[in-house]
């Protein structure tokens, strides 16, 4: 009985979650959600209380779906490293228009719900984070002089910036995905020791890795066609890395 419970419990959050993406948080009504899952609305009541929580529920539970899928892909890395890589990415590529829209609806809307989300999403994040920076540190990818609590914080304030504004300044031809690519991968490498530095740049060097976000910023900033073989022969050119750490300066 009570695994039924959960399993429509779930189906209750995945439609409502779907209900959010396609017509806005603001539209989502009790009495719907109670006539498409075949319940009364009292039943919906007793099994989330109110309506902010089942709005709270939903969004963590789609997080939390979002989440597995990344520790399957992480599963099968190669090291620590390039498992953050991934995630940093796979994140990013996730947040589009619609997600953007709905934080700033939740916030407009039902503030109390958008204090919750983010507070469960940056609690959770920074522990990820600061979890897998240990974990470097223990592998000698870290450098012994890194504040792992420091950097975690300006990551998750430089990234949230990325995500949230969309009225950021960028060097023409330059998308919020170049910049997040590009922020990510220098992220790593200004944290990382020589070790891990060296492991950056072979995981870069990977075919699956050629066309991602950073790559492409290499190849805008020198003036070459993204993802052409002169561009990819200087991926590892330390003058490419000089030139990313200055857009990234000038574009955050």
């Amino acid at each position: 009985m009570e695994h039924e419970m959960t399993t429509q419990r779930e189906k209750i959050v995945d439609h409502v979650w779907q209900m959010i993406i396609t017509m806005g948080i603001k539209a989502v009504r009790m009495d719907d959600v109670a006539n498409v899952m075949g319940m009364s609305k009292r039943t919906l009541y007793e099994m989330f209380g109110d309506k902010e929580e089942l709005l709270y529920e939903s969004i963590v539970h789609h997080r939390e779906k979002m989440h597995r899928v990344l520790k399957e892909r992480a599963d099968v890395c190669d090291n620590v490293l390039e498992m953050v890589l991934i995630c940093f990415l796979e994140i990013f590529s996730r947040w589009d228009m619609s997600e953007w829209r709905l934080m700033n609806n939740m916030k407009k809307f039902y503030p109390k719900i958008y204090e919750r989300v983010t507070k469960t999403f940056t609690e959770q994040g920074l522990a990820g984070l600061k979890s897998i920076l240990i974990e470097s540190r223990k592998e000698g990818y870290l450098a012994d002089n890194v504040d792992i609590e420091l950097v975690t914080m300006v990551f998750f304030q430089t990234s949230g910036m990325l995500m949230r504004e969309y009225n950021i300044m960028l060097p023409e031809g330059v998308t919020r995905e170049d910049a997040y690519g590009c922020m990510a991968v220098n992220f790593l490498r200004g944290v990382s020791s020589l070790k891990g530095i060296k492991i950056i740049d072979e995981i870069l060097s990977r075919d699956e890795y050629r066309y991602i976000r950073s790559q492409r910023l290499i190849d805008i900033m020198n003036g070459r066609e993204p993802g052409s073989a002169t561009a990819a022969a200087a991926e590892t050119d330390e003058n490419n890395r000089e030139n990313i750490n200055n857009i990234i300066k000038r574009s955050l």
